[in-house]
């Protein structure tokens, strides 16, 4: 397969290469973690004194039970240290891999767009404007962000969904590979459970037009998968249960629940939503006022309580909120781990208007355009994460999965007008030639 690229796209590889690690390195010198897995660390070193999986809780000066963020990074750690190696190495491994991972999105953004009917050409274009965009090539990319490792793998699941629903038998080396990249990303981050969940439901969808044998191949993948999800999340519900009495993932959704749907929240995360002294915090212990007696679990519940009491107290505000959160979703910002906002990136901008000026022509049906099947496929991880961040705040870490759609949509829909090479063939025949695997 690697034998097939054209010599051109060598040095540019690598030249990106260079630099996404001298910004790793030089951006964090002293290879440190962000704030969520410098937490997860102090858990697994309370778990490694014999303490169980607890974390201070800096508001309250208490030692609690934490199962705030995913588990998994978790048992790493635990992991990791049980080897004796610095954990430095383990930032360089991360690094490492997610560059890996860099290179392979790039090639399968390739992959998708001639699949989808581009020149190759044009297809490298496309995967040039990703490795440089913003999120990925600085304000996510350039940091120690699991995202990293797992957008890539996205890119590659959907394109290996495109080529199942297309036609292509199911060979056993991409079912490892589709259920090993989903289960290691859903870990990391637990609300790509959300995001696969309407892709799949997407994929298993389209393929009730496709033949009995297709459907058969497609229903086993999923069912597979499903199941190798549920074995692989079987450890975190049960230590969770051992500490809340409770099968559950984590307890930040009540938490990020309440932030989105409150009478004083933007729409985006909330900075200041652990000030005592705010007014968020006096909003909600007029409503909880047993709060600080409260487990991690039981708060996660009451703030949920409070934040659905609130929807429907308030729906109108709730329908105005949901207007806002759209807006937000689609502006031009990009992700920043310490600003409660971030200046418009005109590239994000024009990327954002190109999207929605193709999404008009195919919806009005400009020169024959319609919605495809790959269309649905392409675009469902972008609908995934609105939906998420209607239903919490606008996280611009999850919008970052929708950012391959909002590049190669247009980039396909431009194909198909005839206004890229490839395009237009691939318009008039409905066919195209298939890229290499």
């Amino acid at each position: 397969m690697l034998r097939s690229l054209p010599r051109y796209v060598w040095p540019v590889a690598a030249l990106l290469l260079v630099l996404r690690l001298a910004l790793n390195l030089g951006l964090n010198p002293g290879l440190e973690w962000n704030y969520d897995e410098r937490r997860n660390a102090r858990i697994a070193d309370n778990y490694l004194a014999g303490r169980g999986y607890v974390s201070l809780d800096p508001e309250r000066k208490q030692i609690r039970p934490d199962s705030f963020h995913a588990s998994f990074p978790v048992f790493v750690y635990v992991a990791w240290s049980r080897t004796g190696l610095p954990r430095h190495y383990l930032t360089l491994l991360v690094y490492a891999a997610a560059a890996g991972c860099y290179l392979l999105g790039g090639l399968y953004v390739q992959r998708t767009l001639h699949y989808c009917g581009l020149a190759p050409g044009v297809g490298w274009l496309g995967a040039g404007l990703w490795a440089v965009s913003p999120g990925v090539v600085y304000y996510i990319g350039a940091f120690w962000w699991f995202e990293n490792l797992t957008l890539p793998l996205l890119i590659v699941v959907v394109y290996k969904l495109l080529r199942l629903h297309g036609g292509r038998p199911l060979r056993r080396p991409d079912a490892l590979l589709l259920v090993a990249a989903v289960v290691l990303s859903c870990l990391l981050r637990g609300y790509l459970l959300a995001v696969y969940g309407l892709l799949f439901a997407v994929f298993l969808g389209l393929m009730t037009a496709r033949p009995a044998r297709q459907q058969r191949a497609a229903w086993g993948l999923s069912l597979a998968l499903l199941l190798a999800l549920g074995l692989a999340h079987w450890p975190i519900l049960v230590k969770n249960h051992r500490l809340f009495g409770a099968y559950t993932l984590s307890n930040q959704a009540g938490f990020e629940l309440l932030q989105g749907h409150n009478a004083v929240t933007r729409g985006r995360f909330m900075f200041d939503w652990d000030d005592r002294q705010g007014p968020f915090d006096q909003y909600l212990r007029a409503r909880v006022p047993g709060l600080d007696s409260l487990d991690q679990y039981q708060e996660s519940r009451a703030r949920a309580r409070v934040a659905r009491q609130w929807v429907l107290a308030h729906p109108g505000a709730e329908l105005r909120l949901w207007v806002r959160k759209t807006v937000l979703f689609f502006s031009p910002e990009n992700f920043i781990a310490d600003a409660p906002r971030t200046p418009w990136n005109p590239f994000t901008a024009l990327v954002h208007l190109a999207f929605f000026g193709a999404l008009a022509l195919t919806l009005t049906g400009f020169r024959g355009l319609r919605l495809r099947p790959t269309d649905w496929l392409l675009l469902a991880p972008l609908v995934a994460v609105w939906g998420l961040s209607l239903v919490f705040f606008v996280g611009f870490r999850w919008r970052f999965f929708a950012e391959p759609a909002l590049l190669l949509f247009p980039l396909v829909v431009a194909g198909r007008l005839g206004w890229l090479p490839g395009g237009a063939k691939r318009r008039l025949s409905g066919s195209g030639t298939p890229p290499a695997p």
